[in-house]
């Protein structure tokens, strides 16, 4: 009995030192506030949703909402969602946003909202957005957006150039008397989409299509647009005759484009044409069959504001012409057979006598 003592004696004593460490390890968490709760929490990305508007002509400012969840039992730690935008095309990052959630409870999904990215409404971008718990990143993740260059700020007009039409008004002679001028009547038929709106005015440029270069141009003030109609606005163009241009509308707003179109005039009919004539070696000039005086508007006083086109007078009535070398013929026809009709009758007569 007294050789096997001291083993178990000193197996006693090493029970009793492991007994006392893990006393002591209990004693000192429960001293230091205990177990961290958030060590068996689970936070995950839902789900992710993205809304945009314009902030003016050339950016745009994107509100992103992360739905958070976390399906542990423990809270969470402290929470930050950082949304990341990178250029699609270079991938260089653009611009980031971060906000603070706080502590997320076991069982629970909270919403993190990161307003105000803002970004450039041109090209296209990928969003990354990163969560954070306790400064460690632990979820991530990506999407793309396009299109942005279609939203239109809440105070831009909302308006369309639904046609451009051109007549010519007038043909003017250089008083050099090197050439001619065309004045060119430019009609606008403008829709208004949206709400009354007025301030609006009209850039109009008549560029050479052969030179690219801007040969004419007026300002137009719009006026008043009444919500839902479409109204006609005019002006005159001033163009050399012969020639084809491109003439370009540009509607402005407060300083800055928010609409565009463009359209053809075709002049260089009008004009002398120099051919060669391959089989016989020769230069020779053609002049036009038609003259831009054959296109000229007989519509007056059109471009005027309440202008109404006058009622056709009625059709005059035929009058009764008065008799004339036309009806000689008849009327010695009339007599002959007169003359017959005697000379018959007496012979009858004669006859029964």
């Amino acid at each position: 009995m007294n050789s096997k003592s001291p083993g178990r004696n000193q197996a006693i004593a090493t029970a009793a030192v492991i007994l006392t460490f893990l006393v002591l390890i209990t004693v000192v968490a429960t001293i230091g506030g205990g177990l961290n709760e958030h060590e068996w929490s689970e936070i995950s990305i839902v789900d992710i949703d993205i809304s945009a508007e314009a902030l003016d002509i050339a950016e745009a400012s994107l509100n992103v909402t992360t739905y958070l969840d976390n399906s542990g039992d423990a809270a969470s730690g402290e929470i930050d969602v950082v949304v990341k935008a990178y250029d699609a095309t270079t991938n260089l990052l653009v611009t980031t946003n971060q906000t603070k959630v706080g502590s997320i409870g076991g069982r629970e999904t909270r919403l993190a909202r990161t307003p105000r990215v803002t970004i450039p409404k041109e090209g296209g971008y990928k969003l990354q957005i990163v969560i954070f718990e306790d400064g460690k990143g632990i979820q991530r993740a990506e999407t793309m957006i396009y299109g942005l260059t279609s939203l239109e700020p809440p105070s831009v007009a909302k308006i369309a150039i639904r046609e451009i039409d051109f007549f010519v008004e007038a043909v003017e002679v250089a008083k050099e008397g090197t050439g001619e001028y065309a004045l060119i009547n430019t009609t606008l038929y403008i829709d208004n989409l949206g709400k009354d709106v007025s301030g609006l005015s009209a850039f109009i440029k008549a560029r050479d299509s052969e030179t690219r270069l801007i040969t004419a141009k007026r300002w137009e003030d719009l006026g008043a647009l009444k919500e839902g109609t479409t109204s006609l606005h005019y002006t005159e163009l001033r163009v050399l005759n012969g020639r084809d241009y491109l003439v370009e509308v540009q509607v402005w707003q407060s300083e800055r484009i928010i609409k565009e179109s463009s359209g053809m005039v075709l002049l260089s009919p009008f004009a002398n044409k120099t051919v060669v004539l391959e089989t016989k070696e020769k230069t020779v000039e053609i002049s036009p069959t038609i003259k831009i005086s054959d296109f000229m508007s007989s519509m007056g006083g059109y471009e005027e504001e309440g202008y109404e086109p006058p009622i056709p007078a009625p059709y005059p009535t035929p009058v009764p012409e008065e008799p004339g070398f036309e009806v000689l013929p008849a009327a010695f026809a009339l007599v002959i057979v007169s003359v017959l009709l005697v000379k018959k009758r007496g012979g009858e007569k004669r006859r029964c006598v």
